[in-house]
């Protein structure tokens, strides 16, 4: 191993990064800055997305729209590692039908990634979020929505308790943590609970581990009820099989859900799809565009639809 790769090693790993987040634990970076404000309202959605170069991608605002028409007050925490010209992305916005003079937009320092911005949004916003009904969590991994959904009703009646899209075995029971809600005064408060305690971890490993999961396993000490809107059963019922890598897969305990069952997921009407699967398949999984474009001409989406979730604003 090099030089370079060494000092990365010892400065980014997991051990190294976990003792470094416990010596210079903190509540708040103090980096969120807001740079719009709208009414927030008891429902409230926070959606994290980062920035490359400042220039603003159009998945969480689309994704914003939608909560937004489904009762949501929308926070967007932009982290980048450019300043945006935000008049710039608003004219751009507006330009393609898109309004955000209802959302809030704040800026921070990406200093843990989306689990750093949930918990300098869960310490910025605190007093509305103690008065919060349900509170969203989500990024900007998942593009769509591609085509008319009930989803964002089902987010409108979910019942008290955490929810998920979906529901993972990897390591440990969890739910992904693409999108995530809380439901009731009860779940919110123990949420924010777990944001005053959580760190800023910096490897990817460790916010895996002590965020996506940790939230999870939280939830279940405090005795909340854990649900997904598309269960491992449902999915697994839809799509029994699929070529991973060039070999037959018919079981999904090790597998990443929301790339194994992407198709099964559209078929059950969820209308977004990972952009990780897009750009690198990891699983390589055959025909992986052809059977997204399938599904929206079905519902005779335009594909493009699909395609300005690349394009920067």
């Amino acid at each position: 191993m090099g030089l370079r790769k060494r000092v990365k090693a010892l400065f980014d790993g997991r051990t190294t990064d976990k003792r470094r987040a416990k010596l210079f634990n903190f509540s708040s970076t103090g980096s969120l800055k807001p740079h719009q404000k709208g009414d927030i309202g008891s429902d409230i959605a926070f959606i994290s997305t980062y920035w490359s170069g400042g220039h603003a991608i159009i998945t969480p605002f689309l994704l914003g729209k939608e909560l937004m028409d489904a009762g949501f007050s929308v926070v967007i925490v932009v982290t980048s590692d450019r300043a945006p010209n935000f008049d710039v992305i608003v004219k751009r916005l507006e330009d393609r039908g898109i309004s955000t003079s209802s959302f809030t937009i704040v800026m921070r320092e990406n200093i843990g990634k989306d689990f750093g911005s949930f918990k300098d949004a869960f310490h910025y916003f605190q007093s509305e979020i103690a008065g919060a009904e349900r509170v969203f969590i989500g990024n900007d991994s998942l593009i769509g929505p591609l085509f008319p959904s009930d989803y964002f009703q089902r987010l409108r009646n979910a019942s008290p308790g955490f929810w998920g899209v979906t529901e993972s075995f990897d390591r440990s029971y969890h739910l992904q943590s693409s999108h995530l809600l809380f439901v009731g005064r009860e779940t919110v408060a123990r949420a924010q609970e777990f944001f005053r305690g959580y760190r800023f971890y910096r490897n990817r490993d460790n916010i895996v581990r002590y965020g996506e999961i940790g939230i999870s396993k939280w939830s279940l000490r405090q005795k909340i009820s854990i649900k997904a809107f598309y269960t491992m059963g449902t999915l697994a019922q839809r799509k029994k099989h699929d070529l991973v890598q060039g070999k037959q897969k018919e079981f999904w305990l090790d597998t990443n859900p929301q790339h194994f069952y992407f198709d099964a997921l559209l078929d059950e009407g969820f209308p977004f799809v990972k952009r990780e699967l897009l750009t690198a398949n990891p699983m390589q999984l055959r025909e992986v565009y052809g059977r997204v474009f399938f599904r929206m001409e079905e519902l005779d989406q335009p594909l493009d639809t699909l395609f300005q979730h690349f394009r920067p604003i």
